[in-house]
């Protein structure tokens, strides 16, 4: 123990009275060299790890070839472990590195795997005057040089957002919304948009959601009203405002497959399963899609425009997108000048085609095949929903100028109407859709309307009034932009809507010059049928006679297409089936008792399906006509409380209703959101 503070000598210390400290004491001894040098050299690495790690790493990989040389490890050896470790470098760089950062670690692990295999075999002092040692030292140098420049930072390039140009509050008072204030601004492609709260304005944000007040917006940008877009916003007390200050129809848009540098791109093998892209929204610049299918079946789709407004151009758009998908095959019927049907024909892209006046048999004759299909599906499909896959295809019927096959008063005009019928009415399940494009929408102009009332999707382009939108859309109260002004008539301009509500609008690509046509269909096929269609004597033999470009007469009279006929006897129909299957290149014919199982199965579900049909009085399930009549027997009904009596989506609820419609049962009174559906006089619940 040290001594207390009296018994210490008051003199500074000296070697009579120094204190020499005891042996067993528990004090550390002052530290070496060598652990203040570890010390040292841990704090100098910990600095700048990245920086200063090679170092480390190359004495550590200098004394490791010395240690291979010493216990004679075989180089070729540590070479085949270089080429392994160089590939698993390279495989894990791609993942986490850039650019010659990429290069650099595989050429590290190479570098060094070649040092150890060399050092292995000769010696890390190989050479005269250690020439090994000294050509190690210099590609250590180098090495290290290059480490440094890749650790550099890269300068990275700052985007100032764009601050929006339109001071909004400055014209409230002109407005009249004195005390809304501005929830968020920001730029468009096209020009500026502004979310505003109106609480502060005493009104609702309803009350300036009308044409003055978007004409009163126009006025202070001198701007047409047809640039101005007034809606709610998604909360309430929000009032959302859009400006198009550049012309968004100033500049046609290019199609895709023809332009070298597309802002979109199609892809060269399409799907029908996902949405045709037709054009381009100019505002924000995202695709604009048209659905022929989703998970219900194939859409039936009404598309009106009049002349000069963008029809064909539309046409050859979606023709385009279809050809292009290996499970969707095309038939095209325009008993008009078809000029472009034509071009589509005479490629080879399309099922079959009826083009021209002389052809209009030939298109009843098309028509009635795709219901005999729908029929011959029902009975052989065992899906809810056809799903279209190659070989498997979902059939859609594109009409241009429906009025002149279904208006003209004679037989084949009605013969066109119960097939467009039975098509709209009953193909959605089976994948057999069809688009209707004419100038109009009334059902006069469709043949019907148990054929409007079947219409899922509603595509306008420029009209002439207003009311032919109302017309097409069956009067279900869709909010849609006035397409008499919208696009300040320039063609092209398209509003596609459906039985929802929802709706987008654009512009369609340019594609209306028929040598373009010709040079985008060119080298495409159509889409094979299932082979149990082809194989059908009846079926088979009406679709090869669809494919001759050839007219057919008008006075010929063709078989009736209601179903086709079950062979009575299968060795009457052997040959027959042989040949057809032979002449369109079919798979071998079946063994003959696997055949007969096939026709034993096919005369089941032909009699189970002839059950059905008899008894099936309407299209609208029994189930939810006696519910919807039950429903409207007690009062109007919205169309959101049918579709939560019947249980089905939105647009399905709409189906039934239109169909009801058509069928004289009950009708709808009312505009838009107020629209609310009543049993016809004379009606009852029961």
């Amino acid at each position: 123990m040290s001594r207390s503070t009296a018994e210490r000598c008051p003199a500074p210390p000296h070697s009579h009275h120094a204190v020499e400290a005891p042996q067993n004491s528990d004090e550390p001894p002052p530290p070496s060299n060598l652990k203040a040098a570890a010390r040292a050299t841990y704090a100098w690495f910990r600095a700048a790890p990245a920086e200063r790690a090679p170092f480390l790493g190359g004495a550590a990989l200098y004394g490791a070839g010395a240690l291979a040389h010493a216990t004679h490890l075989p180089w070729w050896g540590i070479g085949m472990v270089t080429i392994a470790g160089s590939i698993a470098t390279y495989a894990t760089a791609m993942n986490r590195l850039k650019g010659t950062r990429i290069v650099g670690a595989t050429a590290a692990t190479a570098a060094s795997g070649t040092w150890l295999a060399a050092a292995a075999e000769a010696g890390v002092a190989a050479g005269p005057s250690g020439l090994a040692t000294w050509m190690y030292l210099g590609a250590f140098g180098v090495g290290y040089a290059l480490h440094r420049v890749g650790l550099k930072p890269r300068p990275v390039e700052v985007v100032t957002p764009e601050v929006p140009r339109i001071d909004w509050e400055a014209y409230f008072a002109g407005w009249g919304i004195d005390g809304a204030r501005v929830v968020s601004a920001e730029p468009t492609r096209l020009g500026e948009q502004a979310l505003l709260d109106t609480r502060g304005t005493g009104k609702r944000a309803s009350a300036f959601v009308t044409r003055s007040f978007a004409e009163r917006v126009a006025e202070d940008f001198g701007i047409s009203t047809g640039r101005v877009q007034v809606k709610e916003g998604r909360v309430a007390g929000q009032l959302w405002i859009s400006l198009r200050l550049k012309d968004p129809w100033a500049d046609v848009i290019p199609h895709p497959l023809l332009d070298p540098n597309p802002e979109i791109s199609l892809p060269d093998v399409a799907d029908v399963r996902q949405p045709p892209i037709v054009g381009q929204d100019p505002e924000t610049g995202r695709p604009l899609e048209l659905v022929v299918w989703d998970e219900d079946g194939a859409a039936h789709i009404m598309v009106v425009a009049i002349k000069g407004g963008g029809k064909t151009v539309l046409l050859n758009n979606v023709l385009e997108r279809l050809t292009a998908a290996d499970n969707a095959l095309v038939f095209g019927i325009d008993v008009s000048k078809a000029k472009d049907m034509r071009r589509w024909r005479d490629s080879g892209a399309l099922g079959a085609a009826a083009c021209g006046p002389q052809e209009r048999a030939k298109a009843v004759k098309i028509l009635e095949f795709a219901a005999a299909l729908i029929s011959h599906r029902a009975a052989h499909n065992t899906d809810a929903v056809f799903q279209p896959h190659p070989g498997h295809p979902a059939v859609i019927v594109v009409v241009d100028e429906v009025d002149a096959l279904v208006t003209g008063g004679d037989a084949l005009a009605q013969r066109a109407q119960a097939a467009l019928t039975t098509i709209t009415s009953k193909g959605r399940s089976e994948s057999v859709g069809v688009i209707l494009v004419g100038q109009r929408g009334s059902a006069q102009w469709l043949g019907g309307g148990n054929i409007r009332a079947n219409l899922d999707r509603f595509v306008f382009l420029k009209v002439s009034r207003r009311n032919e939108m109302a017309l097409a859309a069956g009067e279900l109260g869709l909010e849609l932009p006035d397409m008499t002004k919208y696009g300040e008539g320039k063609p092209g301009v398209v509003c596609i809507a459906d039985v929802s509500g929802n709706n987008s609008k654009g512009r369609t690509f340019k594609l209306k010059d028929l040598d373009d046509v010709s040079r985008i269909a060119e080298g495409r096929e159509a889409s094979p049928l299932e082979w149990d269609v082809l194989a059908d004597p009846k079926l088979g033999k009406l679709f090869a006679a669809l494919q001759d470009d050839g007219a057919s007469g008008a006075a010929e009279e063709p078989a009736e297409q209601s179903q086709p006929d079950l062979p009575s006897t299968p060795d009457d129909r052997a040959a027959e089936r042989e040949g057809i299957r032979a002449s369109l290149r079919l798979v071998p014919s079946l063994e003959a008792a696997e055949a007969a199982q096939v026709r034993e199965h096919s005369r089941a579900r032909w009699e189970m399906f002839n059950q059905v049909e008899q008894t099936a009085a309407s299209p609208v399930p029994a189930e939810v006509r006696s519910r919807v009549l039950a429903l409207l027997g007690d009062g109007a009904a919205a169309k959101r409380d049918v579709a939560a009596e019947i249980g089905y989506s939105d647009a399905q609820t709409v189906r039934f209703l239109n169909q009801l419609r058509a069928e004289g049962v009950i009708e709808p009174r009312g505009q838009g959101p107020a629209t609310r559906w009543h049993l016809r006089a004379g009606e009852h619940s029961a």
